[in-house]
């Protein structure tokens, strides 16, 4: 049986400005919070990892790291003026993404998008 090495990775994902061009246009931008290996025996076709992968286990373990990731807001944009009505200001897109990959969790996109 081959083994095949993998990571489990987790990224914080933000959206970011790309252009004004016809209305503004957005794309995301994931940053690696965390990323283990491990080596993977299950058969390619397969669906998922079984419980004697390791590769479920590092699942299991980055599923409860991301439910310790704040969602927060970009406090820059939280008013500080006493006068004015706080409000939350812009909001960090927040997402959380885990992937399965074949290299360790790098920030994405390589090269940014533009509008042609």
């Amino acid at each position: 049986m081959s083994r095949t090495q993998l990571w489990v990775n987790v990224y914080e994902v933000s959206q970011m400005f790309g252009g004004p061009e016809e209305g503004g246009w957005f794309f995301d931008v994931g940053i690696p919070a965390w990323s283990q290996q491990a080596l993977c025996g299950c058969h390619e076709l397969a669906e998922g990892h079984d419980d004697t992968c390791p590769i479920h286990h590092l699942i299991v373990e980055a599923q409860k790291f991301m439910e310790g990731l704040d969602e927060g807001w970009d406090e820059r944009f939280i008013s500080q003026d006493a006068d004015e009505p706080e409000h939350r200001g812009e909001r960090v897109y927040g997402n959380k993404e885990l992937r399965v990959e074949k290299v360790t969790g790098h920030a994405y996109p390589d090269v940014w998008p533009h509008y042609e």
